[in-house]
């Protein structure tokens, strides 16, 4: 398995344990505050254990499990406030782009959670409603693999 696949294979893994609630309390988060799979006792594809590596996510899997399942009803093809979360544009509508419902802050604010409109508004903490509207809030997880990416610079890829 190239280092890639393991990466790809070892955050999609620490999605769906974040979704049974593993690391849930923060036992399982590193120095960095991000996610470790090791206390999960969980294997991942091939046999292989992520042992106690922290977890980083792209861009390309926030889109695939969280953005698209969760947003693209709203953030699609005819794009709520022009956001679309769709994978071949959300980097480009989101990264360094100032929010419409708050000019004073950007969608995404690489390396500034805290100044990240889009957070604000899947914390509830935002202007009008929490996102997603109408559906499930995401979840405490969800949000931190957000954040994590965030924290990270919000690379594009």
């Amino acid at each position: 398995m190239t280092p890639i696949s393991r990466l790809l294979t070892a955050a999609a893994t620490s999605l769906a344990l974040t979704s049974l609630g593993c690391g849930g309390d923060g036992s399982t988060l590193g120095p960095d505050g991000r996610l470790l799979v090791e206390d999960c006792g969980i294997a991942v594809a091939d046999g292989i254990t992520v042992d106690g590596a922290a977890v980083t996510v792209t861009l390309s899997q926030l889109s695939a499990q969280i953005f698209t399942p969760n947003c693209s009803g709203c953030h699609g093809s005819f794009p709520s406030e022009n956001m679309s979360l769709l994978p071949d544009d959300i980097a480009a509508s989101i990264i360094d782009v100032q929010s419409n419902q708050r000019p004073s802050l950007k969608r995404i604010d690489p390396c500034n959670p805290d100044g990240s409109y889009l957070l604000q508004k899947v914390n509830g903490t935002g202007a009008k409603a929490q996102m997603p509207l109408g559906g499930t809030p995401l979840s405490a997880a969800q949000i931190q693999l957000i954040v994590d990416w965030v924290n990270a610079g919000a690379p594009p890829e």
